[in-house]
Parts: structure tokens; C-alpha cells; sequence
């Protein structure tokens, strides 16, 4: 029974604040969809939204007497820069999707304000009793790049030395070479799905939910975040050595029959041993408690006042401008845009023999379109090629981000030497532009060219620019000035050893390209 002076909202009064909260959380989430959508990593984000809800709701039964504030302008205040930031982003994010940084201010964004609204709703009594609700979005946003990679690669080097160690245990020949470890019956990689990094996330996420379900103190929180990472280490300790084990006996293709069911299977462990310690504390905190459980509290009343629902108006409106005025700003340069320049790269040359790309390299790389390919040049050295092209599509650049050279040979235990001058190959009517790298390949010289080439059309100025994250601030601005979004995108790179000649392998790179590159319009 409510108290006699209990005020409830009603639906004309609730709407504009249920509109400006979908505003500020959609924009927020529209710019970290992709990264879930893409990056296996973060898949689980998908759910974390609705967990936020359901959180939200269990501790709303329970909510504390508001203490609304006697003015709303300091929160007006508070608030007005952070709505404004995630309305304004989002021209900026539609022609800059893979970048992280404003997809982690934008959620950053999304809780204050959301806390701020609660300040002004129900006092300080609220923002504590809510604030785990609203800030476990978190969970969800993507970590930075660098710091994400250098966990990964630790990880993975950690496991590979771990799983080696427990066959030289059992008997087993091994040798470690980075991320990669030979056997007598062929190579194996302990790659990023292994590093036990998808374990963590989702272990620490679910840690963080069963915590706040059961209302546990900080210590049993603590505790629960701790186990996570030790079963999600440990577990992927025995995955990658289990498999390990496999491929002794029955060669690297069994691995791939076994890798994707034994990470479900790890993950399962994960969330299960979580969800059974959770459970087991809990039961062993209701044992100790000296006095039964208190009564379900009396709902306190409350009311969203006027200026709380004025600025609620402003925010959804100011939201639709957002992104109504970004979709019409690209429409309106993509309506009289000359189509992209139209080149391929054929496979299959004279002295070229295909390299099979493995089915979980594709899934990670996301690409429908690619190959890979080795030949020896007039000097007997060995080269490999790739090429693979993503259509236009905001996926495009996120998809193309994943691969970068510095990362992808590290694992394989390259080491880089040096990072070369960047030169420009202009081949079949598409100009090329390459960063090159001088690798070691366990002693062994490697020069790698690696370029990423955006689908523009023929006649731009900027058509053989590099799309490659690291062009810079003023190179994402200038996409948003000329109005450049979803662009297709393209990645060649080739690798030749023995040699620290660039310039003696770049010239057979541009003869190479000359023979594999066919315009559109040439037979």
C-alpha cells in the first residue's frame, strides 16, 4: 500500500523523459553496435543493455525516499555538455566508425547524463541506489586498441609457454616459435580466440551482474571478479594444451575441428562456476544472517518536474536533429557521387600457388572477398601475397581495422626490426600506397608491404589515400568534410624473405602488380 501523499507519474508526464532516455542511449549505442556486430570479442554486448534494464528494475522495487534538488540548473548544466557531445559525434562517427574513442566517450556520455537525470529526479539518495544499473553499460564498450592487443599478445605468449611446457611433460617434441607451436605433425597457433581475452570479458561481466543480483557486499564482489579471471586463465590453459595434445596425434586438422566447441565449452565453465560460487555464498550468507529479511519497502512517490521534462524534449529533439542532419549531410554528397574507381587483382598468375585462408581467419577478418598466394622471384626468394576487399558498408573500415601487420606476424613470434619509409605503386590505373616493415622471422630478414586502399572514385584527389587509422585527426575530418562514409575497402600486403633490399623488392612487387592488376574496362 502506497503512502496517502505518494504522487506516481502519469503517461503524458513520463513520455518525454522515456524519449530523451531512448535518445541518449541510442546514440551511445549506434556507435559500439558494429564493434559487437564484428569483433567476437565483444559479442556479448548485445546482452548487456538488457541486462542494464533488468538490473535497473530489480533495484527500482526497492529505491530509496527521493530528495529532488530545489534548482535543476546546475544539473542543466552537468548535463547540457555531454548530450551535446553524443549529438554532435555522430556526423563525425559516420565517417569514422572504426575508431573507438568516441564510441567510449559516447558511453561515458550516456551514464552521466543518466546519472545527472537521477540527481535531479531523486536526490543523492537515488545516484547511489542506481548507479551500479546505469554504469554496468560500461561493461560493454570496447577496450582501447593498444591495451587490448598487448593483453592479448601476453596471454597468448603465456598459454603457448604453458601448453609447451605440459608436452614436454607428457613426452611430446614441441618447439615454441611466438604465438605458434611445432610439432612433428605440423604447426599450431594459440591465436586471440585462445588467449582466454573472450573469457575474461564475459567472465567479468557475468562476475559483475551475479554480484549485484544477490546484492553481495564489495568483499563477495571482489571475490567473484577474482575467480573470474582464475577460471577463465585456467581454463584456457587447458584448451590451448588439450588441443595441443590433439594435434600430436592427429595433426593441426583436428584442431580445427575441436577449437570453436572447446571455447564454448570453456565459456560454459566460465559462466557456470561463476553462477555455482554465487549461489554458494549466497546460501552461506543466509545461514549466517541473525535476523530474517525486512519486509518489502513502502514505494516512495515522485514526480518529474516541469524543467525535467522541458530539457527531456529538447534532449529527443535535439537527438533526432543529430542524426536526421548527419543521414541528410553524406545523402546529399553521396547522391552526386561519381562511382569508385573499378580495379581487381586476378589470382592464379604463371609460377603462383594458392595458399588456403583458414574458415576462422575469414570469420575474424570478415572479408567476402580475398585470397592468398606464394610464387619465387627471378632471384629464387620466397613471397606471399594477400588480397582482400570488403564492399562498401559501415562494417568495411571496423572489418579492415582487425589486421594490421605489426600484430599479426608479432603473434606468430616476428619480431620488428624497424618500420621502413612508406612509398606509392601506381599499377592498372590504382594508385597504391604501401607502408613497408623490416621483420625478423627468427633470424631470417622479412620485408613486408602492407597498404589499405578506400573505394574512391577515379577522378579524386585523395583516391589512392591510405585509410589506415594512424592517418590522423585532420584525415577523419576531412572525410566528414566531403562527406565520405561506407566506403569499400581494399588490403594488399606482401612478405619476402631473405632480404633487407626494399628497394630490389619493391621493384619486383610493382612488376608483380602490374600483371595482377586489371583495370575494369581491359578484356
Amino acid at each position: 500500500m502506497k503512502t496517502a501523499d505518494a504522487r506516481t507519474p502519469t503517461l503524458p508526464t513520463l513520455w518525454p523523459l522515456a524519449a530523451a532516455l531512448a535518445a541518449v542511449w541510442w546514440l551511445s549505442i549506434r556507435m559500439l553496435w558494429t564493434s559487437w556486430e564484428i569483433d567476437p570479442q565483444y559479442s556479448y554486448g548485445f546482452l548487456v543493455p538488457i541486462l542494464c534494464v533488468a538490473l535497473f528494475l530489480q533495484r527500482w522495487r526497492d529505491r530509496p525516499a527521493p530528495e529532488p534538488a530545489p534548482s535543476l540548473l546546475p544539473h542543466a548544466m552537468l548535463a547540457a555538455p555531454m548530450v551535446a557531445f553524443l549529438a554532435g559525434i555522430q556526423i563525425f562517427f559516420e565517417a569514422n566508425p572504426e575508431w573507438r574513442i568516441p564510441g567510449v566517450a559516447g558511453a561515458f556520455c550516456a551514464v552521466g547524463a543518466s546519472l545527472v537525470l537521477l540527481h535531479a529526479l531523486g536526490g543523492g539518495a537515488w545516484v547511489r541506489h542506481f548507479l551500479f544499473p546505469v554504469a554496468f553499460f560500461l561493461i560493454a564498450v570496447p577496450w582501447p586498441r593498444n591495451a587490448e592487443e598487448a593483453l592479448m599478445g601476453f596471454l597468448m605468449e603465456k598459454n603457448a609457454i604453458a601448453a609447451l611446457e605440459v608436452l614436454h611433460w607428457c613426452g611430446y617434441e614441441a618447439i615454441r616459435r611466438g604465438h605458434l607451436i611445432a610439432l612433428p605433425t605440423g604447426m599450431i597457433g594459440v591465436e586471440e580466440a585462445c588467449s582466454g581475452v573472450r573469457s575474461l570479458q564475459s567472465g567479468l561481466m557475468a562476475s559483475l551482474f551475479f554480484g549485484e543480483i544477490f546484492r553481495f557486499g564489495l568483499f563477495a564482489r571482489s571475490a567473484l571478479v577474482l575467480a573470474a579471471f582464475g577460471i577463465a586463465i585456467v581454463g584456457n590453459f587447458l584448451r590451448a594444451t588439450a588441443l595441443s595434445i590433439l594435434a600430436s596425434h592427429e595433426g593441426p586438422a583436428a584442431v580445427n575441428a575441436w577449437h570453436d566447441t572447446a571455447g564454448f565449452v570453456i565459456l560454459g565453465v566460465t559462466l557456470g562456476g561463476l553462477w555455482l560460487l554465487a549461489i554458494a555464498w549466497q546460501k552461506w550468507r543466509m545461514r549466517r544472517a541473525k535476523s530474517p529479511p525486512l519486509p518489502h519497502p513502502v514505494e516512495p512517490g515522485w514526480e518529474v518536474p516541469p524543467g525535467v521534462r522541458i530539457a527531456s524534449l529538447v534532449t529527443a529533439g535535439l537527438a533526432i536533429f543529430a542524426l536526421g542532419g548527419s543521414e541528410a549531410w553524406y545523402r546529399l554528397h553521396e547522391r552526386n557521387a561519381p562511382p569508385p574507381a573499378e580495379w581487381t587483382v586476378q589470382s592464379g598468375l604463371p609460377g603462383t600457388k594458392p595458399v588456403q585462408i583458414a574458415d576462422r581467419t575469414r570469420r575474424i577478418l570478415f572479408f567476402p572477398e580475398g585470397f592468398s598466394e606464394r610464387f619465387r622471384d627471378d632471384t629464387g626468394r620466397n613471397w606471399q601475397f594477400f588480397y582482400f576487399r570488403w564492399p562498401a558498408g559501415r562494417s568495411a573500415v571496423q572489418a579492415i581495422d582487425i589486421h594490421d601487420p605489426r600484430t599479426c606476424l608479432g603473434s606468430l613470434g616476428m619480431e620488428l626490426v624497424h618500420q621502413l619509409p612508406s612509398i606509392e605503386i601506381r599499377s592498372g590505373g590504382a594508385t597504391l600506397p604501401f607502408r613497408v616493415f623490416q621483420f625478423s622471422d627468427h633470424g631470417r630478414p622479412l620485408v613486408v608491404f602492407h597498404s589499405i586502399i578506400a573505394d574512391r572514385p577515379a577522378d579524386s584527389e585523395d583516391a589512392g589515400m591510405d585509410q589506415n587509422p594512424a592517418s590522423g585527426l585532420q584525415a577523419r575530418w576531412q572525410a566528414v568534410v566531403s562527406g565520405q562514409r561506407n566506403l569499400g575497402q581494399r588490403l594488399l600486403e606482401a612478405a619476402v624473405w631473405d632480404t633487407e633490399d626494399a628497394a630490389q623488392a619493391t621493384a619486383t612487387l610493382q612488376a608483380f602488380l602490374d600483371r595482377a592488376i586489371l583495370p575494369a574496362h581491359r578484356p
